[in-house]
């Protein structure tokens, strides 16, 4: 092969090949010479050009996709020897590409042994089962997309992130990443507890490749956006864990990247800090920089995200708008929920009471008159149950209250409030009871049911069993909040004076 032509820079095309084997290397290459006329990417602020990365292990780009890159990597690469003559590249208007890939861990069925046993076992076998975690998922995320990946615990979003991040090797497939690589995945890793806030910030600067100048001119603003100023300078081992996630998100947001992975970082902080971080997200959609987030908020997918894919057992099973995606996977929990007898009661830690009045078994009723723990918002439920008094009691009352899964009170009644008076009740009584819905109203999310009994002046509580069922709601209607607020829409025309309703 020739050398390259004197002012022509080398631009590699680095993807992962087909991972066949040990000895398989990255695919190469594609030249690309300077100048404005060159077809590539424009370069955005701050960024002087954008390079496909190879992440196979033990290759240069793992330095970049782990921030390691900025000093070293920055520009264009330099001319390499016998790479022949340049071609000009095609534009990269697809930041990331995955075709195919596939993921084994090998999960070792012994279990842990001494040394001694090792040795009088030397002619042993080690015995391996095979965890398929992702199983020939391919998608594409064009530049400057907001990509969501949702799905149950174990479905291989995590792993799927660390494959792009350059941490851990696909088995086969191929992965090419357009770009500098930000990987939000464990925050607070390489954090060093004996030292100040301040410290980790200049020690973390310095491995995402800013100068200690620069890290200097930005400290106040770091500080401050982690709202730790009063602690700058004390020990994050004195930290709380939130304090500690707070300052490592913040020194992660500042990694000069196009390309950003974010794993369940938007469990960060409170409600205040919270939104910070969205005004964060804001900002890089402004940027036009690349987002792939991995959550278990549904909301935030909703909010942020263009589009999202649906992972089960390692396999895509959904690649669609946010919204579509959402309500998919909503809808395959509630139907999980429904096959499910273990979510039905909570436990009794979450039970409380004299028990002169107790509840017995509490259950879901669709219109079908059977138990169900997935429900459509226009479907009606049934809230069936049944008390037995201990003592004798009067006035009685007994209310339900629906709270979101993140236990927020959406609503709650009693039967005093609907002015429905219950019978007196003697020792061994038992009253069966229901609360009719006739359309639930709820949209699209998890939802759990309190219920409680008291007397009208609720001097004590008989049982109170809190957050006692889990049950989903799902609807297709692209409504969004809590429930529906029922309204009818009106018009008026022109200088019509009646307002048409709307169907």
């Amino acid at each position: 092969m020739g050398g390259v032509p004197p002012g022509s820079a080398l631009r590699l095309r680095r993807r992962l090949s087909d991972l066949r084997g040990a000895g398989a290397v990255p695919s190469l290459l594609l030249l690309e010479p300077p100048g404005p006329d060159h077809r590539g990417l424009p370069a955005r602020a701050g960024h002087t050009d954008r390079c496909p990365l190879d992440l196979s292990p033990g290759g240069p780009d793992l330095l970049r996709a782990a921030g390691l890159h900025r000093r070293g990597f920055r520009g264009r690469s330099p001319a390499l020897s016998k790479a022949g003559p340049a071609v000009r590249g095609e534009p990269l208007t697809t930041a990331i590409s995955v075709q195919n890939l596939t993921k084994r861990f090998r999960i070792p069925l012994d279990r842990s042994t001494t040394l001694k046993y090792r040795i009088t076992h030397i002619q042993s076998t080690s015995r391996y089962r095979d965890l398929l975690a992702l199983d020939g998922v391919s998608f594409e995320v064009p530049d400057g997309q907001f990509l969501g990946v949702i799905g149950a615990n174990g479905s291989g979003k995590s792993t799927l992130l660390k494959i792009l991040s350059g941490i851990y090797r696909p088995t086969s497939g191929k992965v090419a990443v357009n770009g500098f690589i930000s990987p939000f995945l464990e925050l607070g890793v390489g954090f060093n507890t004996e030292l100040t806030a301040r410290e980790n910030v200049f020690v973390n600067g310095a491995i995402l490749g800013f100068s200690r100048p620069e890290l200097e001119r930005r400290m106040d603003a770091i500080l401050s956006f982690a709202e730790l100023e009063q602690f700058a300078d004390q020990k994050i081992k004195n930290y709380s864990s939130g304090m500690q996630v707070r300052l490592a998100f913040t020194v992660a947001i500042q990694a000069d990247a196009s390309v950003l992975l974010m794993d369940e970082v938007l469990a960060v902080g409170d409600a205040r800090f919270q939104a910070k971080c969205f005004d964060v997200f804001a900002r890089y959609r402004r940027e036009g920089r690349t987002v792939v987030l991995v959550t278990h908020d549904l909301s935030a997918v909703d909010l942020h995200c263009d589009r999202a894919i649906l992972l089960d057992h390692g396999r895509v099973i959904v690649d669609a708008s946010a919204r579509e995606v959402t309500a998919r996977y909503e809808r395959l929990v509630g139907e999980a929920q429904d096959t499910d007898a273990g979510v039905q009661q909570s436990t009794e830690t979450d039970r409380w009471g004299n028990g002169a009045v107790r509840f017995g078994t509490i259950r879901l009723l669709g219109a079908d008159g059977q138990e169900h723990h997935g429900f459509a918002t226009d479907a009606p439920m049934t809230i069936a149950f049944d008390l037995k008094a201990r003592d004798r009691v009067t006035d009685l009352v007994v209310g339900i209250g629906v709270h979101r899964a993140d236990g927020t009170v959406i609503s709650g009644t009693n039967t005093n409030i609907a002015n429905v008076p219950l019978p007196d009740l003697s020792a061994g009584d038992e009253l069966k009871m229901q609360y009719r819905l006739p359309r639930l109203g709820l949209l699209n999310g998890g939802y759990r049911l309190t219920l409680a009994a008291h007397p009208k002046m609720h001097t004590v509580t008989y049982d109170h069993r809190e957050q006692v069922l889990d049950f989903t709601v799902t609807d297709a209607s692209g409504r969004t909040g809590q429930f529906e607020l029922g309204g009818d829409w009106v018009v008026q025309e022109g200088d019509r004076q009646d307002l048409r309703r709307l169907a």
